[in-house]
């Protein structure tokens, strides 16, 4: 019995062995089919990247360049340094080396702060675990690559990287924009042609060992980057240049808060130059705040709106005349003030214009003249030409956040609403859309599409180039029939030769223009001493070649007038245009001769008399022996034409009974009458504020030197 027992017992023990053993296999089993089946993809992945590294090889930039191929924004080679953590860590295990030692001989050779970079190699996730890569430097110099190479430190990565450079600084720069530190576009053509610039990054995936280094016998997988196409913009560096030199000195002369300006190819829409002053660098876009340096990028010709005041009759005319509701014969009476509905709407020129025709309405900036007009076309017609003319509506040009202006809706607009949108108030452009509106009248009523990319190009690695797109001027419409665009060119070249836009007038060009001096809105109220004066400009009429808007913003409250600012600084920046072009002059009958006030020369030595005669272009003649000049004629004061003869008398002694011409002042700035004044030795007593509009002396007559000469002054539109 006891031996059966035994017997039964070792059974079993052996049955409980055999199923423990089964289950352990079992579990063997299991756990390696889980491991095999189921973890394997993630153990793969582990595994490969345990002995392979992958790295990202960013694509070179495409390059912008202007109209003629010159540089305006390319990429360099430069490196960057990144710490692999997973090799650093083995490293210290090692006892190899230690991420302070690490630090800092990364410290002395980028110049970069010990602890910086210490902080960035203890750098944890949310979780608390140690992050697996991080960037040390982006953007460092091959030769600090290099010597980083050299050093061979575990887990530290060199690698090719980019950089933007802009060769000329801040030229052109709310135009080109700039980019982030991962290089691509955050501001101006740089963002809005992100996709065309930046290129399709490359891939390096290969088996390395501990120390990053690639292993001999295994094959690495190189997939090269695709780097970005060029851009070629319609901007002409030359005339950018014109355009930035004009600007910088308008900003410091009239001490503007910021000015823009706009040249355009009126046939084709392509934008010659653009810029806006104040600007900034975009190799080093940030400065400050972040929310100051976005500021600071905002490109005002296409991002802003202002009201444009008196330029905007250049619509209401085209209008006009269009529309058949105006002849050239037909009489405007400004008493100096008009009566609509229940307010009174004054002129510019408080004493009134007087009797007027078409022409010169436009010539004098009359509002009074031009509230008849819009009574004449209506409420209807006029936002007729709103609409045809895109008031209101974007124009679509290759830049982003382009505004809209705002223009009245014409349910709302009554008699006074209809008196005052007639002159320019109560809508509100933007410095683009206006342009277009100026180039359309200059292409005989065309209206092109504005555009700053001429073609995309792409350049291979033996530099040859392949042109992707090439953009084509694009009419958007018909606005204005040939003949009224061509009636109005001829009106906008008298508003030069005889009304509030002579300061622009360049002789031997047939300059149209218009001015344009409105109160500026802030928050939505006319701000007091606060003014944007523009001028519109198309050269030459009988062959336009460019189109310019130019805008001053918050001129100096003491010469904030369009005629005075806008005006003459228009007229620099087309002579330097024009002479580029190689557009000569025509001189003809018609053509207006420089005119010059003699100075008073009386008292001086012959030879110092004849150095400020030959300063004014004037020539002279002498009569009479002596070593001073005793008399001369005419008289100082007189205007003369450049290179008239002065006759000068000589004598031994001073006279001491001179006489001087009044000059006539109106239309001249109270600077522009202390200067003539001082010129030739009177003095001035004003009344009023803005530009002269009368004296109490007629000009020409003969007064006594130091004798005082009253002049009245008014605010003018322009």
């Amino acid at each position: 019995m006891d031996n059966q027992r035994t017997s039964l017992l070792n059974k079993k023990r052996a049955a409980i062995l055999l199923i423990i053993i089964f289950l352990v296999q079992a579990g063997i089993v299991l756990r390696y089919a889980y491991i095999q089946i189921v973890q394997a993809p993630q153990l793969q992945k582990w595994a490969v990247e345990q002995w392979t590294h992958d790295i990202k090889i960013d694509a070179k930039r495409g390059k912008i360049l202007d109209r003629n191929g010159n540089p305006l924004a390319v990429s360099g080679n430069v490196e960057r340094v990144d710490a692999f953590m997973k090799d650093i860590f083995d490293a210290e295990k090692d006892k190899k080396i230690t991420r302070e030692e690490i630090a800092e001989k990364l410290s002395q050779i980028l110049g970069i702060s010990k602890e910086t970079i210490l902080a960035k190699l203890n750098k944890r996730l949310s979780n608390g675990q140690p992050v697996g890569c991080v960037t040390i430097a982006r953007r460092i110099e091959k030769e600090q690559g290099n010597k980083i190479r050299e050093l061979k430190l575990p887990g530290i990565v060199v690698s090719q990287d980019t950089k933007r450079y802009y060769p000329n600084g801040n030229f052109l720069a709310h135009v080109l924009g700039n980019t982030d530190i991962d290089g691509n576009g955050r501001a101006g053509l740089e963002y809005y042609y992100n996709d065309v610039l930046k290129g399709v990054p490359g891939r390096f995936m290969g088996e390395t060992d501990k120390f990053f280094k690639e292993l001999p016998y295994r094959l690495a997988t190189y997939i090269p980057p695709q780097n970005g196409n060029d851009i070629v913009l319609t901007i002409d560096q030359y005339i950018q240049y014109y355009t930035e030199k004009a600007l910088e000195k308008g900003l410091k002369e009239y001490k503007a808060k910021q000015i823009t300006a706009i040249v355009m190819d009126p046939k084709t829409g392509e934008i010659l130059a653009m810029a806006n002053k104040p600007d900034y660098d975009p190799n080093n876009p940030v400065k400050g705040s972040v929310e100051e340096a976005v500021k600071s990028w905002k490109n005002r010709a296409v991002n802003d709106s202002f009201e444009p005041g008196s330029v905007l009759k250049i619509l209401t005319a085209a209008a006009a005349i269009e529309e058949n509701v105006v002849t050239d014969n037909d009489k405007f009476v400004c008493n100096g003030s008009i009566k609509v509905a229940d307010r009174i709407i004054r002129c510019w020129k408080r004493t009134g214009h007087g009797i007027q025709n078409f022409t010169n309405i436009l010539e004098n900036s009359c509002n009074v003249g031009f509230v008849m007009l819009g009574e004449r076309l209506g409420k209807e017609k006029l936002h007729k030409y709103f609409e045809l003319f895109n008031l209101g509506k974007k124009t679509g040009i290759d830049y982003p956040g382009e505004a809209v202006g705002k223009v009245r809706d014409i349910n709302r607009v009554g008699p006074v609403e209809l008196a005052t949108e007639s002159f320019g108030q109560g809508i509100s452009v933007t410095p683009i859309q206006f342009i277009s509106i100026l180039g359309a009248i200059a292409n005989e009523g065309k209206m092109m599409q504005p555009h700053l990319v001429k073609r995309i190009i792409k350049t291979d690695d033996e530099g040859n180039i392949t042109v992707v797109k090439e953009f084509q001027p694009k009419l958007i419409k018909q606005t204005i029939s040939p003949q009224t665009a061509n009636k109005l060119l001829l009106m906008l070249e008298s508003v030069v030769k005889n009304g509030a836009a002579q300061k622009a007038y360049i002789e031997g060009y047939r300059i149209g223009g218009k001015t344009g001096t409105a109160q500026k809105v802030i928050d939505g109220r006319y701000a007091p001493s606060k003014y944007i004066s523009s001028f519109a400009a198309i050269a030459p009429i009988d062959d336009p070649k460019v189109v310019v808007f130019l805008s001053i913003d918050e001129p100096d409250p003491s010469n904030y007038y369009a005629g005075s600012t806008a005006a003459p600084l228009t007229r620099e920046l087309l002579e330097d245009i024009l002479r580029y072009l190689n557009v000569p002059p025509k001189y003809t009958s018609d053509s207006k001769p420089k005119e010059v006030i003699i100075p008073e020369i009386r008292g001086k030595s012959v030879d110092s008399a004849i150095k400020v005669l030959k300063e004014n272009k004037l020539d002279y003649e002498i009569q009479g022996n002596g070593t001073l000049i005793y008399d001369i004629s005419p008289k100082p004061g007189v205007v003369v034409k450049e290179n008239t003869k002065i006759v000068l008398y000589l004598g031994n002694s001073e006279n001491k009974d001179l006489m001087v011409a009044v000059p006539d002042f109106t239309g001249k700035t109270r600077k522009e009458i202390l200067e003539i004044a001082e010129k030739i030795g009177i003095k001035i007593e004003f009344l009023g504020d803005g530009i002269a509009v009368s004296q109490d002396i007629s000009p020409n007559t003969e007064i006594k030197r130091g004798s005082i000469v009253k002049v009245m002054l008014e605010v003018p539109e322009d």
